[in-house]
């Protein structure tokens, strides 16, 4: 009996230190987050979270020879890249933990299928891809925190659409195309916060990393591609409507490609190319609907590395989401209904070897059934109007289930 009594101490002493120790990656509603930030528990001293999607999706006739503008994977990966009815899946894991009260780490993995059927962790198609790996230390309250190591680039919203099970929809939207390089980065991250009351707050991040060489998970290396560093930053504010406005603004630099002498001047590899990007976004949830937006702006240089002639690419890209949760207190059977549209818009300015323009965009729309909080159903229709007379639409359903 006393035994048990001390086990039950022990349990106790274990629980309660614990709880003391609770990670505070996220004291504040104002804080800036990850992409992932909504599958860390920060009331815990170690948390593994993921989810699982599963993906079927219906004929398309002219999927495979449609372009998605250098959109690459993981961004479709829930998406089978063939004409035919097809299953995908999607998986994710979360780990956090805190060393100290000021300290923690954070890894971010994620399951990869290869459409090639070889992928990087053997047959069968499976990469694993690490999109956070890093070490964050607290300098002085959420003023102030420093991250190192390998982290998802701070700019804009759009790098939430990556994550399959937090995606609106199943299709990265062509908008996002208009930020010119891959979404991880590695080096270091600042980030911090002001708030006042219980409506208004403002909060920053910036980066500088190595910067990558090409806009898919190719460009993810483990080695930087040039000299140049990349640096990205955005401020958000909540202008006293506390979580329900959220206005953010965004900027990017960096080089993308070091010219190389011996290419031809026909060729891109023969330029510098370097970008400046520009991004503004929203999120306002009201009594009527739920709104998701973003319009991003680059200009890509291509600078001759032998003559100096200086080539630009102006690329813009505008997105907008609407949805309206129906929720339902005592249905056993589904816990909330969302219908939803979106729109967006890619238009890219080629001025490099002919002037030209491509121009995009897509229409998508369906429904979220949320069984519970953990476990949804989703189908939706996606218009890609690429060119005219061009048959890849194509109707996608998805089961997600976060734990």
């Amino acid at each position: 009996m006393i035994f048990k009594n001390a086990r039950l101490i022990v349990l106790m002493i274990t629980m309660s230190s614990t709880m003391v120790c609770a990670q505070n990656i996220y004291d504040s509603k104002f804080q800036w987050k990850i992409p992932g930030g909504k599958y860390i528990n920060p009331v815990s001293f170690f948390s593994l979270h993921g989810y699982v999607n599963g993906v079927f999706a219906g004929p398309s006739a002219q999927w495979t020879a449609s372009n998605f503008s250098g959109i690459g994977m993981p961004g479709q990966v829930l998406v089978p890249n063939t004409n035919n009815s097809s299953f995908q899946n999607d998986e994710a894991l979360f780990i956090s933990s805190e060393i100290t009260d000021n300290t923690s780490i954070l890894m971010e993995l994620h399951l990869v299928a290869s459409p090639s059927g070889n992928g990087m962790a053997g047959p069968g198609g499976l990469t694993i891809v690490l999109t956070e790996a890093n070490a964050n230390w607290k300098i002085y309250k959420n003023y102030a925190n420093i991250s190192i190591g390998t982290f998802w680039s701070p700019f804009g919203i759009h790098n939430q659409d990556w994550l399959g099970a937090q995606n609106l929809f199943s299709l990265m939207p062509m908008a996002s195309g208009a930020y010119p390089t891959h979404y991880n980065e590695k080096g270091i991250r600042l980030d911090g916060l002001l708030s006042h009351g219980e409506n208004w707050g403002l909060n920053y991040v910036m980066s500088l990393g190595n910067g990558y060489d090409a806009w898919d998970i190719s460009g993810y290396t483990s080695w930087d591609m040039n000299e140049n560093k990349t640096f990205n930053s955005r401020v958000s504010i909540f202008p006293g409507f506390g979580e329900k406005f959220n206005l953010g603004f965004s900027y990017a630099n960096g080089l993308i490609n070091e010219g190389d002498t011996l290419s031809p001047m026909n060729s891109s590899t023969h330029y510098d190319l370097s970008f400046n990007s520009i991004g503004i976004d929203l999120k306002a949830i009201t009594k009527i609907v739920e709104l998701r937006g973003y319009a991003i702006l680059t200009k890509k240089n291509y600078q001759s590395v032998i003559s100096g002639s200086v080539a630009n690419d102006n690329v813009t890209g505008i997105m907008g989401e609407i949805s309206k949760p129906f929720k339902f207190k005592e249905n056993k059977l589904c816990s909330s209904i969302v219908p939803k549209l979106r729109w967006d818009y890619l238009l890219n300015d080629i001025n490099l070897f002919t002037a030209s323009e491509v121009e995009l965009s897509t229409i998508s729309f369906g429904m979220n059934f949320h069984i519970n909080k953990n476990f949804r159903f989703s189908v939706d229709y996606n218009v890609l109007n690429e060119i005219e007379d061009f048959n890849n639409n194509r109707l996608i359903t998805r089961v997600s289930a976060v734990f």
